[in-house]
């Protein structure tokens, strides 16, 4: 369904549509850039001829490099937001909340497939949490700009 056909669609069609778009666009782009930044991570830190004991030091590093992943994983809310405001139809409160929700619990769900690597509780909380209140925040300033 193209953009055109979902804004002439019934409310209760895009309504639904903006709760799903929001929150899967909001936990997809979030989780990509968290595994794009954690993966290059790793990548430049196991390249040969780094020692395997630096590796291990470098845990500081990695709490860091997961600290600005977190951060730069806020475009995703706040592009889900964006979506989700444009293409609401009425109960925009309502669709805001359904759709943090939804993302929310997506997001931990991907948190706890099995990994190689385990993760670090905090990191489960913010993944929690961020879009709890950065989906909001995206309807938010799209409201204010539109």
């Amino acid at each position: 369904m193209h953009t055109q056909q979902l804004l002439a669609a019934p409310d209760s069609v895009r309504n639904n549509a903006a709760v799903l778009f929001g929150a899967t666009a909001s936990c997809g782009l979030s989780n990509a850039i968290v595994f794009a930044v954690t993966s290059g991570y790793f990548w430049l830190n196991n390249t040969p001829g780094v020692p395997a004991t630096a590796s291990d030091v470098s845990t500081l590093a990695f709490t860091l490099t997961l600290i600005g992943a977190h951060l730069l994983s806020l475009i995703g809310p706040l592009a889900g937001g964006g979506w989700l405001a444009k293409l609401s139809a009425s109960g925009l409160t309502r669709n805001t909340l359904l759709a943090s929700l939804f993302a929310a619990g997506l997001c931990v769900w991907l948190q706890r497939l099995p990994h190689d690597l385990p993760v670090p509780l905090w990191s489960s909380i913010a993944t929690l949490v961020l879009p709890l209140f950065a989906l909001p925040l995206g309807v938010w300033l799209y409201k204010r700009d539109h």
